[in-house]
């Protein structure tokens, strides 16, 4: 075959390769928004930081390959290779990750649970017992303060008119 034809053929292949891994990097995305959900925001700003980093790889992809000309068949070439890639694995390898890493979450956190069981019973223990003596000191403050009122009230020295003292 032609030379010529030959690096056509080799740039068709990266195109379709680079076409894949851009999916397989936005599958990766939508792995990490079902194991770690979050809001509109989030999603909107990783979606922007993609497109990005996309827009920069593909510019690369075609200054290596192609002296930073732009062709419809290298473009061509990346659709092709998300399709293939969508229809064959994308929802397979998310699934699979996504339910693998939940999986693998919420075994360490039981497991977490399980290790710090005996340390929240003795916690609820030593909180029993503070909040005991907490309501002991609670009930003997309340007992001075009832003391001194009444201290207070009894300590009034009455004047008499008498020089006596009567």
């Amino acid at each position: 075959m032609n030379d010529a034809i030959m690096v056509e053929l080799r740039f068709f292949g990266t195109s379709v390769l680079w076409g894949i891994i851009l999916l397989i990097l936005y599958d990766v995305l939508r792995i990490f928004r079902r194991v770690i959900i979050h809001n509109g925001f989030f999603i909107a700003f990783e979606d922007l930081i993609y497109w990005v980093v996309s827009s920069l790889l593909i510019f690369h992809m075609m200054y290596q390959q192609n002296n930073g000309i732009i062709r419809g068949f290298a473009i061509l070439a990346m659709l092709i290779g998300m399709i293939l890639y969508h229809s064959v694995f994308s929802e397979l390898f998310v699934n699979t990750i996504s339910t693998l890493l939940n999986q693998i979450i919420n075994l360490t956190w039981k497991l977490f649970a399980l290790i710090l069981r005996p340390f929240r019973f003795i916690f609820r223990k030593i909180k029993r017992l503070f909040m005991w003596i907490f309501s002991k000191i609670k009930k003997f403050i309340q007992f001075l303060f009832k003391s001194l009122k009444k201290l207070k009230k009894s300590s009034k020295i009455t004047v008499s008119d008498n020089e006596k003292g009567d």
